[in-house]
């Protein structure tokens, strides 16, 4: 739902924008887009430029932007980056799946070249590859194993990040499942509750083991997502191959972290 107040700094926003020659789209982003606002939320935005006009505000710092929406309603804000057409191309061509998220829902505000519909259009276009899912499971029993580590150990530091990660790739291969994008961490809770195939009680058991890291809660989120469905298709899973290649090694390839895929 778009609040008046929000359409009202929206059309302010565009007007301002589309007189600017240097602009050539404006999209906007961010919880308006995803639909998951407030009558508080901020409005984001993403202003296409042309590759040179962003090479100078990069060599100047200045690729973000930021005023004030007061005069629409208290407190509101614009909070916008500038983009390129290539950073659309690239997005669709390798964009990760935070990215995809990001920008697949974008409202074009206005675009003097007519492009934006299209690259919009292949971000959201996405093919999710199968062997992402067995690196997710690999991920997922190993930070099992990393809890019991912690409690075993009594330390707090590991066990927090332990439990944050088993939760965080339990919702990836549920995600997965479901062909929705990973949102990254801000809307995750929020994108994951929306999901249509999970277990039942899905979101209580990730609410009881970040209030209660105990043995019992880390093995009722487990249990839960690994009854739900045969993740490994039958097939034979080499969880340390996977383990290796995206925590340990990753460094040597330059790749990004199983984390943003």
């Amino acid at each position: 739902m778009i609040y008046p107040h929000h359409q009202k700094a929206i059309d302010y926003i565009t007007d301002k924008f589309q007189s600017d020659n240097q602009v050539e789209a404006l999209l906007i982003s961010g919880s308006i887009a995803h639909g998951f606002n407030d009558e508080y939320s901020d409005v984001d935005i993403n202003i296409i430029v042309s590759d040179e006009s962003y090479a100078q505000r990069f060599r100047e710092n200045a690729v973000t932007y930021w005023e004030s929406a007061d005069t629409f309603y208290k407190g509101g804000y614009f909070d916008g980056k500038y983009i390129t057409w290539e950073y659309l191309s690239l997005a669709a061509e390798r964009g990760n799946e935070p990215t995809r998220f990001a920008l697949h829902d974008s409202k074009i505000a206005f675009d003097k070249t007519g492009r934006a519909k299209d690259y919009i259009k292949k971000i959201g276009d996405y093919t999710f590859d199968p062997q992402n899912l067995a690196r997710f499971l690999s991920q997922f029993e190993v930070w099992k194993w990393y809890c019991g580590e912690a409690l075993r150990h009594d330390d707090q530091y590991l066990l927090d990040i332990a439990v944050s990660k088993l939760i965080l790739f339990a919702g990836r291969m549920i995600l997965f499942e479901n062909k929705i994008f990973f949102p990254y961490h801000k809307w995750f809770m929020r994108v994951l509750e929306d999901a249509p195939d999970k277990p039942f009680d899905l979101m209580t058991l990730i609410k009881s083991l970040l209030n209660d890291k105990s043995h019992e809660n880390i093995a009722r989120l487990y249990d839960s997502i690994k009854n739900h469905k045969n993740w490994s298709g039958g097939e034979q899973h080499n969880l340390s191959f996977h383990f290796i290649r995206d925590t340990e090694t990753v460094w040597m390839r330059q790749d990004e972290f199983i984390e943003n895929i």
